[in-house]
C-alpha cells in the first residue's frame, strides 16, 4: 500500500520546483539590460519514481510517481556564434583604428587649406617670379617677401614633422596603455576561471561568472585576436598567438610578443604607426630634401655668367669671356640649393648665392624636420641671389671690380619656372617614392591622393565591418538575449503551475483531514 502523504510529498516538490523556474525568471528579467548577460532556464524534469511497495510482484502499477525537480539551471549561448563576433570585432577594431588615426594625418598633412604645403609652396614660386621684376639693391621688399615666404614653407615642414612625430610617440604610449589593459582583463579571466572550475567542481554551474568571463573575452577581442578552446576539464585562451589563460594559470602577455597580434585596434595602432605615419613622414622628407637638393633640369639663358670655379660640360662659352654661354644652355642641378648656387647676391664684389636650404641640425641629409631657410639669408635678404650676370667695373685706382648686374633676374625667373619642372624624387629606385619624376606641385598631389585612398578604403572596411560584426551579434543575441515577452509568458506559466502544485497539497490536506477526523466514528 502505497503512503498517505506521498500525494503531499508530490504537491511539496511541485512548488518547489516552480518556485525555482519562477526565481530563474525573475532573473532574466532584472537583468534584460545587463551588458553580457546570458538568458537563463530552468529544466524541470520527473524526479526518480519508487517501485509498488511490496514482498512481491503485483498486478497494481509500479514506477509510482514523485513529482518534478529541477535537475539544472544553464545559460542560453552558442560558442560558434561567440567565435564568430569575436573574429568580427576584432576585424573592426582594427580597421576603426586605422581610420581614426589616418584621418589624423588627413588633419595634418591638410589639402586643400591656406596653411597647407600646396598653398606655401606656390606662394614661394610666386614671390620668386616677382622677385624676377624688381631685382635691384634699392629695393629689397621683393627680396623679403621670398625670405619670409621661404621661412613660411620650411616652418610648413617642420610642424608637419613634428606633429607625425607626435602622433607617432602618442601610438606608441597607446599601444603600451592598450597592452596594460588587455592584461588587466587577462588577469580577471583567470581569477573569474579558478572561482567557475570551484562552483562547478561542486556540480554547480557558474551561468554568472560564465557571462562576465565571457564579457571581458569580448571586450579583450576589440584589442586584439584571440583564440578560446574549452573542454569539459579545461580553459584557455591565447591573445596575439600567446597562451595566456591555461585553466587555472595566467601568463602576462609581453609587449615583445605583438608580432602576433594580426587584428585589433592594438595591431591598428602598431599598423598606422609603422606604416601611415612612418610613410607620410617619408613622403614630407623626401618632397623636402628634393625641394632643396632633388636632380631637375633647367635652361641657362645665354649670357650668363657662371661663379669661378663652376664649370658645364659641353657648354658653349664665349669667346671673350671663358665664364660666359655663348647660348642657351640645358643643365641638371642639384634641386634649388644647386640653382641658387649658380647666381650672385647683391655683395659687392660679385658673390656667388650660397645654399638656400640647410639643414637646423648640422646633419648631411635634409628632412621635413629639420630644412630650414639659411641663416645668412634669415639675418640679410640681400644674400638671396637673383641674377645670373655680373659687369666690370673699374676703380680709381685703376683696377677692376667685378659686381652683379642688378637688373638682372634670370636667376629669380628660373627659380620660379622650378614649379613647372620635373624634379626626380627617386633617383635609385630605393627610398618610397611613389614616382620619380614629377613636378614638386604634381607629386605633393600624388602623395595626397594616395592618402585619399587609403582613408577612403578605413571608411569602407569600417562600414562593411560594422554590418558583419552587428549582424553576428544580432544572431548570438537572438540566441542568448532576455525576450521580455517570453518571459512574461513563463511568468504566468509557472505561476499558475505553482498554485496548481499548491492546490494538490491543499486537496491532500483535506483528504488526511476527512481521514483522521471522520473515519470510525459511526455511532458516536
Amino acid at each position: 500500500m502505497r503512503s498517505t502523504f506521498h500525494n503531499l510529498e508530490i504537491g511539496k516538490r511541485g512548488v518547489v520546483a516552480q518556485q525555482t523556474a519562477l526565481s530563474t525568471t525573475g532573473h532574466n528579467v532584472t537583468n534584460a539590460n545587463t551588458e553580457g548577460y546570458s538568458r537563463q532556464v530552468a529544466r524541470l524534469t520527473a524526479s526518480i519514481p519508487i517501485e509498488y511497495p511490496g514482498l512481491n510482484k503485483s498486478t497494481y502499477p509500479s514506477q509510482l510517481g514523485t513529482g518534478a525537480e529541477v535537475e539544472s539551471i544553464r545559460r542560453v549561448r552558442d560558442f560558434l556564434m561567440d567565435i564568430e563576433y569575436r573574429n568580427q570585432n576584432s576585424t573592426l577594431s582594427t580597421w576603426q583604428t586605422r581610420q581614426e588615426n589616418l584621418s589624423k594625418i588627413e588633419g595634418i598633412i591638410n589639402e586643400p587649406s591656406e596653411e597647407s604645403i600646396a598653398t606655401t609652396v606656390s606662394e614661394f614660386w610666386n614671390a620668386w617670379q616677382q622677385l624676377s621684376k624688381n631685382p635691384s639693391s634699392t629695393d629689397l621688399s621683393s627680396r623679403t617677401v621670398v625670405q619670409q615666404k621661404a621661412i613660411a614653407l620650411t616652418e610648413t615642414f617642420n610642424h608637419m614633422a613634428s606633429q607625425l612625430e607626435t602622433l607617432s610617440t602618442n601610438l606608441t604610449d597607446r599601444v603600451n596603455s592598450q597592452i596594460a589593459e588587455a592584461n588587466n582583463y587577462i588577469s580577471q579571466v583567470s581569477a573569474l576561471t579558478q572561482s567557475i572550475k570551484r562552483i562547478e567542481g561542486m556540480g554547480d554551474n557558474a551561468n554568472d561568472l560564465r557571462d562576465k568571463r565571457d564579457l571581458l573575452v569580448d571586450q579583450l577581442s576589440k584589442l586584439g585576436n584571440i583564440q578560446v578552446t574549452e573542454t569539459n576539464d579545461t580553459y584557455q585562451l591565447s591573445f596575439g598567438g600567446v597562451q595566456v589563460v591555461d585553466d587555472l594559470q595566467s601568463t602576462p602577455f609581453d609587449i615583445g610578443n605583438v608580432a602576433g597580434l594580426t587584428q585589433g585596434s592594438i595591431a591598428g595602432n602598431i599598423i598606422s604607426r609603422d606604416t601611415h605615419v612612418a610613410e607620410y613622414t617619408n613622403q614630407l622628407n623626401l618632397m623636402a630634401n628634393t625641394l632643396a637638393n632633388g636632380k631637375v633640369e633647367v635652361t641657362l639663358p645665354a649670357g650668363s655668367i657662371l661663379p669661378p670655379g663652376v664649370t658645364i660640360p659641353n657648354a658653349t662659352m664665349d669667346a671673350t669671356n671663358p665664364r660666359m654661354l655663348a647660348q642657351d644652355t640645358t643643365y641638371t642641378v642639384d634641386g634649388l640649393n644647386g640653382l641658387h648656387k649658380l647666381g650672385y647676391t647683391l655683395g659687392s664684389p660679385a658673390s656667388a648665392g650660397q645654399d638656400f636650404f640647410v639643414t637646423s641640425d648640422g646633419t648631411n641629409v635634409i628632412t621635413a624636420a629639420n630644412i630650414r631657410v639659411n641663416s645668412a639669408i634669415i639675418k640679410d635678404a640681400a644674400n638671396i641671389a637673383a641674377s645670373m650676370r655680373t659687369e666690370t667695373v673699374a676703380n680709381a685706382d685703376g683696377t677692376s671690380t667685378e659686381k652683379v648686374l642688378q637688373g638682372n633676374g634670370d636667376l629669380s625667373l628660373l627659380i620660379a619656372g622650378l614649379s613647372e619642372k620635373k624634379f626626380s624624387f627617386d633617383p635609385l629606385r630605393n627610398n618610397g617614392a611613389i614616382t620619380d619624376q614629377a613636378t614638386f606641385g604634381g607629386y605633393l598631389q600624388s602623395v595626397v591622393a594616395q592618402l585619399g585612398t587609403e582613408a577612403d578604403l578605413a571608411n569602407k572596411m569600417v562600414e562593411n565591418g560594422t554590418l558583419l560584426t552587428n549582424h553576428a551579434d544580432n544572431l548570438r543575441l537572438s540566441v542568448s538575449s532576455v525576450s521580455m515577452d517570453e518571459e512574461m509568458s513563463n511568468l504566468i506559466k509557472f505561476q499558475q503551475a505553482y498554485s496548481a502544485s499548491a492546490r494538490i497539497i491543499t486537496t491532500v490536506d483535506e483528504m488526511l483531514d476527512k481521514l483522521i477526523n471522520g473515519t470510525g466514528v459511526v455511532g458516536r
